[in-house]
Formats: structure tokens, C-alpha cells, sequence
């Protein structure tokens, strides 16, 4: 169960607060006015959180390619479906390297 403190207890009890998370290995949620603001967690929970939002776009950006490909597949019924997959492969590799400059989508090593 996290523990809830207000800004200022934060403010005043960091170190303390720092201390108990990464011994616990728990959350600290941070209110303002009664309203969640922010949390404090172990470093290591945040890198599984940055995994699972990098899993996560990954998965979208999935999902376009596929939907691209039907759509393309669709349109170009005169081809045959091994022209389709490569005119599908050659956009969605356009579509990726586009998303990656545009920082849209980014790949971790």
C-alpha cells in the first residue's frame, strides 16, 4: 500500500522519504491540496515502468504497420500477396524511420 504525505511533509522529510522507498521498496504518493501530484519509487520500478511504456509503443506503432498493410493489401488487389507484403514492408519502413526522427517512437538496446 503506498504512503500518501503532503508537498510540504516532502519538502521537509525527503531524505527520510528517499530512504524508506528504496528500503521498502515502495511508492510515495505526493498530494498538493488533497490531489495526487507525483510519486517517489525505487529507481529500479521506474526502469520496469520506462519498459513497459517503451513495450507499449511498441505495440502501437505494431498495430498501425498491420492496419497499413491490410489497407495497402486492400487497395492493390491486382498484386499478387508476396508484391503486396514487400510494397507493405517498404512503407512501414518508411513509417518507422519517419516515427523515430520525429521521436515518436524510439527502440531501447
Amino acid at each position: 500500500m503506498p504512503r500518501t504525505v503532503s508537498v510540504s511533509e516532502a519538502k521537509n522529510k525527503l531524505s527520510a522519504m528517499l530512504q524508506w522507498a528504496v528500503e521498502q521498496g515502495d511508492e510515495i504518493v505526493v498530494e498538493s491540496r488533497g490531489e495526487p501530484k507525483a510519486v517517489i519509487l525505487p529507481y529500479g520500478e521506474y526502469k520496469e515502468l520506462l519498459l513497459l511504456r517503451e513495450k507499449a509503443r511498441r505495440r502501437a506503432a505494431l498495430r498501425q504497420l498491420e492496419a497499413l498493410a491490410e489497407r495497402v493489401q486492400a487497395r492493390n488487389t491486382d498484386l499478387s500477396p508476396e508484391e503486396a507484403r514487400q510494397l507493405a514492408q517498404e512503407i512501414s519502413e518508411e513509417t518507422v524511420q519517419r516515427l523515430v526522427e520525429e521521436e515518436k517512437v524510439r527502440f531501447q538496446s
